[in-house]
């Protein structure tokens, strides 16, 4: 027996070691190997996920974690990592269980809640996530990240003038937030002060050549511009408008090529241009980087039926309706085959 105590005490003073000195595989080697003498050693089974962890190795770190929280139902530390992991899983209800579990405990954990508001976004529940933000506010009023990421999410949920003022909460702060500047520029835009817009997405470009948001914004204002000097029948300029527009987008999409809505946006920019087919590749890469979003779908089969293939433009306003059935125009477009 006292033999068995010190061979124990040896192996995991050789863990440790291995552990310190980033020799992680002999490490988990020799945590196996007391986990084989002894499947109750907590230390043994934390450290063991903590290095899966470390690796990326979120299955194994998964496995290790439940077998920590068995032992130690109340491991606040081994709960939240085991939320990150899950996180990493794409496993996101389960995720939120865990960090509720640490937030049962420590409710200003800020970390913990920014995390839980990530979250939060990948299972839309948006509602929830900005109850966070503000919660966060309250905890730190001057924390820009929070601001600008809340007037982020207003902005998708289509509350432009609640985002604005979260953008100007952020500007207020840090005047120089080439993002706040730039989404500012992109509201206003939207509005059609075309002069204040530009100046303010200039700034923001000025201050961060790479901001693909600048440029985002740039893309839709000048979209915005091109159809307002259409309507008055000015077509040279509207044309001029919508070719500026489109090499916007192409920069936003240099800096940020796997985001669904620049793609989608160009796609509708190169529609304006006559350009059908190129519009539809555009298309189909914001498909494939966001399937579930109705917006190309639509545009694509809008740009389908101008070519003539009605049959395709059919199956898209009908996958339209599959993951909006509330589309009322895609309904409509469907109604006149």
């Amino acid at each position: 027996m006292k033999f068995d105590f010190f061979k124990k005490k040896d192996l995991m003073q050789e863990a440790q070691d291995y552990k310190s000195s980033g020799k992680y595989d002999r490490a988990l080697e020799a945590y196996g190997n007391i986990l084989k003498l002894d499947q109750m050693n907590l230390k043994a089974w934390y450290d063991k996920a903590s290095i899966h962890f470390t690796l990326e190795q979120y299955l194994p770190a998964l496995d290790a974690y439940e077998k920590v929280l068995e032992l130690d139902p109340h491991n606040i530390k081994a709960w939240h990592e085991k939320g990150f992991v899950l996180l990493n899983l794409e496993r996101f209800e389960e995720a939120l269980v865990a960090y509720d579990k640490v937030l049962e405990s420590q409710p200003d954990n800020t970390k913990l809640l920014y995390e839980k508001t990530m979250v939060l976004r990948e299972l839309k529940k948006d509602a929830d996530a900005l109850k966070i933000y503000d919660r966060l506010l309250q905890i730190d009023t001057k924390n820009s990240k929070i601001w600008f990421e809340k007037g982020l999410l207003l902005s998708e949920l289509g509350k432009d003038a609640d985002a604005l003022l979260a953008y100007e909460k952020v500007l207020g702060i840090e005047p120089n937030h080439a993002g706040a500047l730039a989404r500012k520029g992109l509201i206003i835009g939207a509005r059609r002060q075309y002069a204040e817009s530009f100046d303010l997405l200039d700034k923001a470009l000025k201050i961060e050549p790479v901001n693909w948001n600048a440029w985002f914004g740039k893309g839709k204002v000048w979209g915005f511009k091109g159809t307002d000097l259409a309507a008055l029948g000015r077509h040279y300029d509207a044309v001029k408008a919508y070719e500026t527009a489109l090499s916007s987008y192409d920069r936003a999409i240099e800096l940020n090529p796997n985001n669904a809505a620049l793609w989608h946006e160009k796609g509708v920019i190169l529609k304006e241009l006559d350009k059908r087919n190129e519009a539809i590749k555009a298309f189909d890469k914001s498909i494939e980087i966001n399937p579930g979003n109705a917006k190309p779908w639509y545009e694509k089969g809008l740009t389908l039926k101008e070519l003539g293939k009605e049959g395709e433009a059919m199956s898209h306003y009908k996958k339209v309706l599959e993951l909006d059935p509330s589309h009322t125009l895609a309904r409509h477009k469907l109604k006149q085959f």
